[in-house]
């Protein structure tokens, strides 16, 4: 069995429970046993209490609410609220990037589909995009134009002629009269 000045170094760890369980066995049974060390161990029991009884008492409710709210209010340092910022961006452009990648993939296959019909277009009917465009142009009727002088393909020499074709390399009209 220890001696009354080992057990005395371990009545703080005792009451604390912070000893090893065989020596917590040993001071148990030295403490039963002598009046000194049970006397001592009141002591430091009572020594606790009133210790534990001074103390002010913190209030658990909206403790983190607090600590969070102060260690907001630290100001953070330029390299990090810009990796903040940096992160951010790079969250919200994962989502933009393929959008756009799409966009631009749509645009350049219509752009690649679209274009030869369009050039082929424009090519052999320039007026189409004129008048398309806003611009008026004077039609000639089927007697005025045969009669200038020009190549008539097919001309219908009556005076009711419904279609007049010409053979002008770049503009081909096809005349209508009007209804009445």
């Amino acid at each position: 069995m220890p001696a009354c000045d080992e057990v005395k170094l371990l009545l703080g760890p005792f009451d604390d429970g912070e000893l090893e369980p065989h020596e917590m066995e040993d001071v148990a049974l030295h403490v039963v046993s002598c009046t000194a060390c049970k006397a001592a161990l009141e002591d430091y029991r009572s020594l606790g209490m009133a210790l534990r009884d001074c103390s002010p008492k913190l209030e658990v409710e909206g403790f983190t609410a607090a600590v969070l709210k102060r260690i907001d209010q630290i100001p953070r340092p330029l390299r990090i609220r810009l990796r903040h910022y940096l992160d951010d961006f790079a969250v919200h452009l994962r989502g933009v990037v393929p959008l756009v990648a799409a966009g631009a993939l749509a645009a350049l296959l219509t752009g690649w589909f679209v274009t030869p019909y369009a050039q082929r277009l424009l090519h052999h009917s320039p007026n189409i995009v004129q008048l398309a465009a806003g611009e008026r142009h004077h039609i000639e009727s089927p007697q005025q134009h045969s009669s200038g002088g020009g190549q008539d393909v097919a001309s219908d020499e009556s005076e009711s002629s419904m279609i007049t074709l010409s053979d002008d390399p770049t503009t081909t009209v096809i005349w209508l009269p009007n209804q009445p």
